[in-house]
């Protein structure tokens, strides 16, 4: 998460200490792109067959019903749940984990710190994936803009298209442990590979990169 976001959070949070708790926003069915729900303390729930605006909380959780048009949705601490062909804007979260139905549509990237993103099959996600710890997994999807992480393993499924380099870029301090890069059957990583740290990788006989596969940390004689 880039230096401009990160800021725009620290100055959400501080609204906590002149704030009082706020109740949770749970709506059945919205049908306003214009409409924005940001809270500080506090879940917000959509209902199916909705279109709305920003869906923003410090603390609480966003879930999202099926077949529902969002412009964005960020969270700090709290999960991300979303139905079944939701489209989003882009989805930003801290601390917690995003989990998503079948054929999502994500137009501008999906960023985490803390917690899996799991996508259901059938995903299409623009500006990429980007995060620091936790479980990345997807089947059958498409992602455009490559992914970005250094300790999550990933899981690409079968059939899915990365257009865009798999990077694992090189943690601060001392490695804990060794993620896991599995590239499945059918699957296509039209870019490199690009490992700054140990990684054990895993690639199906049917799957085919199309960039190469760099072992930046070994090339620089970096102690594990």
């Amino acid at each position: 998460m880039n230096q401009r976001k990160m800021g725009r959070w620290v100055g959400l949070c501080a609204l906590v200490l002149a704030t009082s708790a706020c109740a949770g926003v749970d709506v059945e069915r919205v049908n306003d792109p214009s409409a924005d729900f940001e809270l500080i303390n506090g879940a917000i729930r959509i209902g199916p067959n909705s279109q709305v605006g920003s869906l923003e909380t410090v603390n609480g959780s966003i879930a999202v019903g099926d077949r529902c048009q969002v412009k964005g949705i960020e969270v700090v601490n709290g999960a991300i749940t979303l139905g079944d062909h939701v489209e989003a804007g882009d989805i930003e979260s801290v601390n917690g984990g995003i989990t998503a139905g079948a054929a999502l549509r994500v137009d501008a990237g999906i960023e985490s710190v803390n917690g899996d993103i799991q996508l259901g099959p059938g995903a299409r996600v623009r500006g990429g994936i980007e995060t620091v710890n936790g479980q990345i997994s997807f089947e059958n999807a498409r992602i455009e803009g490559g992914i970005e992480t250094v300790n999550s393993s990933i899981d690409t499924g079968a059939n899915s298209v990365i257009v865009g380099d798999i990077v694992y870029e090189r943690p601060e301090g001392q490695l804990r442990s060794v993620p896991r890069l599995v590239i499945g059957p059918g699957t296509r990583v039209e870019g490199d590979v690009r490992l700054d740290r140990e990684v054990a990788v895993s690639i199906h006989e049917t799957a085919r990169i199309t960039g190469r596969i760099k072992r930046g940390w070994q090339q620089a004689g970096i102690q594990l």
